[in-house]
């Protein structure tokens, strides 16, 4: 049985971004408590940008089951431009093979996207493990989170160790709309003891916002400390969505 990532993602800058979070299964889903049916995450994130000095916010609840995510998200600048979102994840396994993990996601404004990924890891099983995924879209405005081209290819591949946690350097380029747009990310996850969890995420890009312009390059680095049932994360952004834009989001959150 196929699964379905109703990839939420929102936010800001330039209408023409379209792009997909979490293709890598950065943040994968939670355990449910013995009394949970649906476990629950809410989020709300501020996104500063360098350039228009201007702050945007968002709003995120997510929910999973065992192996199914969904969420609504909501998002609103300081021109008050808002645009609303839906998605839904699930994964299918494969025994000894690892996970597909398709998707699909929707917003106001008529964007529709959607994705595939194989994800070769095993569960508690450790060593090296490949990534390969692709995505398309309609091609509508959509306001993301990670500024990654959802038009695109992905591959890489994770290691994992029980005592170092798991490691992933993987590439996503797009391969449709001629922007040259390439990102490639190294992340890690861990956990610093028995409550503190880590992720870390350093990424570098390069690219056009649209065919024909001028292509940028920048890095930006992503820092996610878990604490029992609540998180922060910080980022900083460096040519964010292939622009001259700089970008420094917050965000936090609780499980419930």
């Amino acid at each position: 049985m196929w699964r379905l990532r109703f990839l939420l993602a929102g936010l800001l800058i330039a209408p023409t971004s379209h792009a997909i979070q979490d293709r890598a299964n950065v943040d994968p889903i939670d355990p449910l408590k013995p009394d949970q049916a649906v476990a629950w995450k809410a989020t709300l994130g501020s996104y500063r940008d360098s350039i228009t000095q201007t702050t945007a916010t968002d709003f995120n609840l997510r929910g999973n089951t065992k192996d199914t995510k969904f969420w609504l998200g909501y998002y609103q600048d300081q021109d008050n431009f808002t645009q609303s979102r839906a998605g839904v994840e699930q994964a299918t396994s494969l025994a000894s093979y690892g996970q597909l993990i398709s998707s699909l996601q929707v917003a106001s404004g008529g964007f529709v996207g959607g994705s595939i990924t194989w994800d070769g890891k095993q569960d508690n099983v450790d060593g090296f493990s490949p990534l390969l995924g692709w995505g398309r879209t309609n091609v509508k405005t959509y306001y993301n989170l990670n500024f990654d081209p959802n038009d695109s290819v992905l591959w890489g591949g994770t290691y994992s160790q029980s005592n170092l946690g798991q490691f992933s350097l993987y590439q996503i380029f797009d391969d449709r709309l001629k922007t040259g747009q390439r990102v490639t990310h190294l992340v890690w996850r861990g956990a610093l003891n028995s409550v503190v969890g880590v992720t870390l995420d350093a990424f570098e890009r390069s690219g056009a916002s649209d065919a024909g312009e001028p292509k940028v390059k920048g890095n930006g680095l992503s820092v996610t400390l878990d604490v029992r049932d609540y998180f922060v994360r910080m980022v900083y952004d460096q040519k964010a969505n292939f622009t001259d834009a700089n970008i420094t989001r917050v965000a936090v959150g609780f499980r419930f």
